[in-house]
Formats: structure tokens, C-alpha cells, sequence
């Protein structure tokens, strides 16, 4: 059994939605990397698989009213602990670092183009992360 560590699903703590609204704050991406660094020097020895972010996508259009700016926020967090992990701590923990995304599958209802493109439109929107 290998242990896959994922820095956040749901569980942001209530001090920072309350001083800055979360990840519909910019001020979210150092505090990420800032935890991500913390979880890296503390468990990085033990530790080989990081996620940084598990489904953000039910995380931002199904906890806010303001997706765009919550998932904008959320990918500039992943992208701040990847280059962290990347350029500090992958050669000398000899790990991996990625994001889990979830997704529905859509087909066209029928064969018509227009059910084509809506059906492909809506799966670059689950998946264009």
C-alpha cells in the first residue's frame, strides 16, 4: 500500500475564510505554499506522492458563489507548491507531486453537431483544468 498525501480537500481552516474569504482571495496562494513547504520539511522524508488539491472543481462551483476567482485561486496555489516541490524538494525526497480532478463523462444527446460541440464544451469545462 502506498499512501498518496493530499494537501487539501475541504478542510481549509475557519481563520483563513474568515480573515480573507479563502480561495476567493489571492492572499490564499503563499499561506498554500507556505503549509505546502511546512508538510514538505516535516513528512517529505516519509512521504513520495503529493496532491495538492483534491476535485477543485466541486470545490469551487459547489462551496461559493464565485467559481471563476475560487478556481482561478485554487490553480495558482497548486502551481505555487508544484514549483516549490519541483525546485526545492523532488531530487533530494525523490517524490511526485500532482492534482486530482473529478469529473462527470457527457455524450451528445444525439448526432447532431450542436450536440457535439455541447457535449465537448462541457467536458473542457470538467477537465480544461
Amino acid at each position: 500500500l502506498v499512501p498518496f498525501v493530499t494537501l487539501f480537500h475541504f478542510d481549509l481552516p475557519q481563520a483563513l475564510q474568515d480573515e480573507y474569504n479563502g480561495f476567493l482571495s489571492p492572499d490564499i496562494i503563499n499561506d498554500f505554499r507556505n503549509y505546502a513547504e511546512l508538510c514538505f520539511k516535516e513528512f517529505g522524508d516519509r512521504v513520495k506522492h503529493w496532491i495538492t488539491l483534491n476535485e477543485p472543481h466541486s470545490h469551487s462551483t459547489l462551496g461559493t458563489k464565485v467559481p471563476y476567482m475560487t478556481s482561478h485561486n485554487q490553480l495558482l496555489a497548486h502551481a505555487a507548491a508544484v514549483k516549490l516541490y519541483r525546485t526545492k524538494y523532488q531530487d533530494s525526497q525523490n517524490g511526485s507531486i500532482g492534482i486530482t480532478l473529478n469529473s462527470l463523462w457527457f455524450l451528445p444527446f444525439s448526432n447532431d453537431i450542436l450536440d457535439h460541440q455541447a457535449a465537448q464544451r462541457a467536458l473542457d469545462f470538467m477537465f480544461g483544468w
